[in-house]
């Protein structure tokens, strides 16, 4: 096998390996909320696979000051990425917490009208006040 074609498989490879480190141990079946460590870790590991991708299969490992500015733009993206995240500090998913009361319709509105197949004869429409 040519030394060239070995590398890029070994490449993707090493792409493939990280994509599913990261999806067994982010545990994608039961999605919850991250930690700002573990979204660091998200955020390098994807500076570091796109720098792969970069330098091995656009062949930038050639020109390093390129290679260096995609790198550094790719990075300060995911470092803002990352502190928005921690920033925000609300959950990705709700939490299942106490069922709501089910809600009546106000006494006042009458239920609208169906036709004999069940669809609505009249839409009810809040419409605002006229001035």
């Amino acid at each position: 096998m040519h030394t060239e074609t070995r590398r890029l498989i070994l490449t993707w490879g090493l792409l493939m390996g990280l994509t599913l480190a990261l999806a067994v141990s982010g545990d994608v079946v039961h999605p919850t909320r991250l930690g700002i460590a573990w979204l660091a870790v998200i955020g390098v590991v994807a500076v570091v696979k796109a720098r792969l991708v970069l330098a091995r299969y656009l062949r930038l490992e050639v020109a390093p000051g390129f290679l260096s500015g995609f790198t550094g733009a790719l990075a300060v993206t995911v470092a803002v990425i990352v502190v928005s995240f921690a920033v925000i500090h609300q959950p990705l998913m709700r939490r299942p917490g106490p069922a709501a009361p089910p809600s009546s319709p106000p006494p006042s509105s009458p239920p609208p009208a169906r036709r004999d197949d069940g669809f609505p004869t009249r839409i009810p429409v809040d419409l605002p006040p006229r001035l």
